[in-house]
């Protein structure tokens, strides 16, 4: 999937949301926005319909000695009660000063991961989203730096 393709079919995805999910939305368009403003960013979508749609940032080209495949993973999470995002991290390629996230042994692709979970209610705050903002930021950056796996 082409990254143009990626873009469209997250288009449509978000689409079909309904309007109590707009804050969520736009906490979700942010992040792909941060994400993909970054140097040489690959973006692709994998639909899981029912369970998740899974957003996947790269480095493309990945730099020298880099093996992963992702500096950033979102899940749109379809839980019964509503959607909310998680937004992972390799566990050593970010830190959180906040303390808001958790460590997920071997949740990101078969690694440590760090997780963030973003609600219809979190997504209304702009210092949160702003926060997750910045951890992307610091991740595309380490994972740029490579070496470190």
């Amino acid at each position: 999937m082409s990254q143009e393709q990626a873009q469209a079919a997250l288009e449509r995805y978000l689409a079909q949301w309904s309007p109590q999910e707009e804050a969520l939305r736009r906490a979700l368009e942010t992040l792909v926005e941060r994400a993909r403003s970054l140097a040489d960013v690959s973006m692709t979508l994998v639909p899981r319909p029912g369970v998740s749609h899974s957003l996947r940032f790269g480095l493309e080209p990945p730099p020298p000695g880099r093996g992963r495949p992702v500096f950033l993973l979102v899940d749109v999470v379809e839980a019964a009660e509503e959607r909310f995002l998680s937004v992972c991290f390799y566990a050593e390629e970010v830190d959180d000063p906040r303390e808001l996230g958790e460590v997920i042994p071997q949740g990101l692709l078969g690694e440590d991961g760090y997780c963030f979970d973003l609600d219809r209610d979190g997504a209304q705050d702009p210092e949160l989203v702003d926060y997750l903002c910045q951890r992307i930021t610091l991740a595309h950056a380490r994972a740029r730096g490579a070496g470190t796996e």
